[in-house]
């Protein structure tokens, strides 16, 4: 059984991954941002679950959340970074206000929660692993000229996770970012109630693709980005 810290546990996304680790067999520790997305969690693994209410932009409340979770758990094994947020908007459009919002949501989020747990993980001999979510449109610029603010925002993720796997060369810490195109949450739908919903990517899928980056064979890849896409 591996301690898993995922943030954006409750999200469209973090659902299906939270209920896939723990189904595995995993202890979760669920950064979420009220009592009410506590309540959108699975319920059958009292053991397993265990939730944390956290403003992720708030970098001394996050580390001291995760040095609390570390005494009550004991190490983390993998950091799963889910939560971020998206906005349109092109050049035109863009003003910093967004831009400021959009890296709060997207990298900032990442960034606090990450540097504690690296710290965490490289004071211990078996290191760990990162995943992070990415996007399609920080990698094609046709994609993101639609969503400037999102595109420049996820784009830092990458870096982020190419850092990671710097610093953590030698002590068995590495770092995975998944791209998925657009995903089939309830959120997007009724964003997008119009579009061809066949054409976009199962969380299920997301969530089996991170096991198996954490669990599986996929564990010996290196410095691996993974394009999750569909039709979309």
């Amino acid at each position: 059984m591996a301690t898993l810290f995922i943030t954006g546990a409750a999200g469209g996304l973090g659902l299906s991954v939270t209920q896939t680790l723990l189904t595995q067999g995993h202890r979760v520790l669920a950064a979420i941002h009220s009592a009410k997305d506590k309540q959108q969690l699975p319920t059958e693994f009292p053991d397993n679950l265990f939730t944390y209410e956290i403003d992720l932009t708030n970098e001394s409340a996050v580390t001291a959340l995760i040095e609390q979770a570390i005494t009550a758990h004991g190490p983390i094994d993998a950091a799963i970074l889910l939560a971020g947020g998206y906005a349109t908007g092109t050049l035109a459009e863009t003003d910093g206000t967004l831009i400021d919002k959009m890296m709060t949501i997207n990298f900032k989020t990442a960034y606090t929660t990450v540097q504690p747990i690296f710290t965490h993980m490289s004071q211990q001999s078996t290191g760990g692993r990162f995943v992070l979510i990415g996007a399609r449109p920080a990698l094609d610029a046709q994609a993101g000229k639609t969503a400037v603010a999102y595109a420049l925002s996820k784009s830092l993720v990458f870096q982020l996770s190419d850092l990671i796997n710097a610093s953590g060369n030698g002590q068995n810490i590495y770092s995975t970012v998944i791209v998925p195109s657009i995903i089939d949450t309830a959120l997007n739908r009724q964003a997008m109630p119009d579009a061809d919903f066949t054409t976009w990517v199962d969380p299920q899928t997301i969530a089996d693709t991170i096991a198996f980056v954490l669990f599986g064979e996929g564990r010996a890849l290196r410095e691996p980005v993974l394009k999750v896409y569909n039709q979309a």
